[in-house]
């Protein structure tokens, strides 16, 4: 998605990073929002008050966490206002094209006034673009629209309280995200990554 937003050489940036977090391997202490994504679904799931999201914040001890969270946290509570929303699990499952893998893993399921919504959620600070949210919900469409629906697919802007739904499939959209495909999948064949600094290297 990073890489469909980006024109010109950013894009060679966003895909020099990709290959260099391949490269090092997933770690949980590397994902900024893990722990505030485990605990919206623990909400849920366990059906909790929406005030005890408030307890992931006396645990914190990442003080850019502790800097970013409140307001997250407030936005999600604004969302849920005096919703009564019930727990599904959410379907998952990936894009493939032109050699490109993509996970498509929206954090929730929830029933709202009767019809299952999956979401995904967007916590950035960056203004939320038309460009983005229309390539995050066409993979969805494309991917999990038949996964034992029907769903609405939406993306939850946590920041600012608001829920984006889909409108539904676009097949307009797929010539462009397959063009996006290829390109990123011949930059990250031929992109080379910096060569480690050995310890004890003065530069």
């Amino acid at each position: 998605v990073d890489f469909v937003t980006r024109s010109g050489t950013p894009k060679l940036t966003v895909v020099r990073q990709a290959k260099k977090r391949h490269a090092i391997g997933y770690s949980p202490q590397m994902d900024f929002y893990k722990p505030l994504r485990e605990r919206f679904v623990a909400l849920h799931k366990n059906e909790q008050a929406k005030a005890s999201l408030d307890d992931l914040l006396g645990r914190l001890t990442d003080r850019k966490k502790q800097a970013a969270y409140p307001d997250l946290i407030d936005g999600y509570k604004r969302f849920l206002g005096r919703k009564n929303l019930h727990w599904f699990n959410p379907p998952h499952g990936v894009w493939e094209y032109a050699g490109l893998t993509v996970s498509i893993r929206p954090e929730l399921g929830l029933i709202m006034d009767g019809t299952r919504h999956v979401v995904k959620l967007y916590f950035k600070s960056e203004k939320l673009s038309k460009l983005r949210m229309d390539t995050i919900l066409q993979l969805m469409e494309a991917v999990l629209g038949e996964k034992g629906g029907p769903y609405k697919f939406g993306i939850l802007d946590v920041r600012n309280a608001k829920l984006i739904s889909s409108t539904g499939f676009n097949p307009s959209l797929m010539p462009l995200l397959e063009g996006e495909a290829q390109s990123f999948e011949t930059i990250y064949d031929q992109v080379q990554l910096e060569a480690p600094v050995a310890a004890g290297t003065v530069e």
